[in-house]
């Protein structure tokens, strides 16, 4: 008598009814499978978490994107409320520069000093300059006049000032002048700040104002 596999009590049952004929019946094959291997349910889930890691990556992109581009636009903003200060003051005080009796010069990293100052020279000469990216800034003939005698005229002095919006902003005026053209002054504004998604950013704004 041939004796054939089993999965179960009906399968025996039908496989002994067709003995007399000679074979055995069996309601599935010996390699049938039923539902999902535990290999395939790893498989599939590490494939959903790559899916999900992904977009979670492209989210967190996009949303530092939002983020640094809001906070260029605010900088922006303090760039422009700022230079519209520096032109609404008389140009003999733009001409007249900083005070650095008040406003010290030696802690900013973006003034240098590389010559003589004398307020009583005519016209006037200065020993500072303003270095940004490594050059001096607007051009090589450029100095920031510091013959300014006031305690307290914004935003020349003092020269820097922060403003908080969410994080805190960093403003510094540089009102400079060339021996080129004494009649001009180019007042430069820069906004630092540290962006909570890395790094120190910087945005920067400038503009010639002619004497009256």
């Amino acid at each position: 008598m041939r004796r054939c596999p089993f999965r179960n009590g009906h399968a025996k049952r039908k496989a002994e009814a067709h003995l007399g004929e000679g074979r055995c019946e069996q309601p599935f094959p010996e390699n049938d499978n039923r539902g999902f291997t535990l290999i395939e349910v790893i498989v599939a889930l590490a494939v959903l978490a790559i899916v999900l890691l992904a977009a979670d990556r492209g989210a967190v992109e996009s949303l530092s994107a939002t983020a640094v581009a809001q906070e260029h636009s605010v900088a922006s903003g303090l760039v422009t409320s700022t230079m519209a200060q520096a032109v609404a003051l008389p140009f003999s005080d733009l001409k007249s520069g900083l005070n650095p009796s008040v406003d010290s010069l030696s802690s900013d990293s973006n003034v240098l000093a590389s010559g003589t100052t004398n307020c009583s020279a005519s016209p006037a000469t200065s020993g500072y300059v303003l270095e940004l990216n490594g050059s001096i800034t607007p051009s090589s003939t450029s100095t920031i006049p510091v013959c300014n005698t006031n305690t307290s005229e914004a935003p020349l002095v003092p020269h820097v000032s922060t403003v908080k919006e969410g994080i805190t902003y960093t403003v510094h005026t540089y009102p400079t002048m060339s021996t080129s053209a004494p009649g001009l002054v180019t007042v430069v504004v820069v906004v630092t700040w540290k962006s909570p998604t890395g790094g120190i950013q910087r945005v920067v704004g400038e503009d010639a104002i002619a004497a009256p």
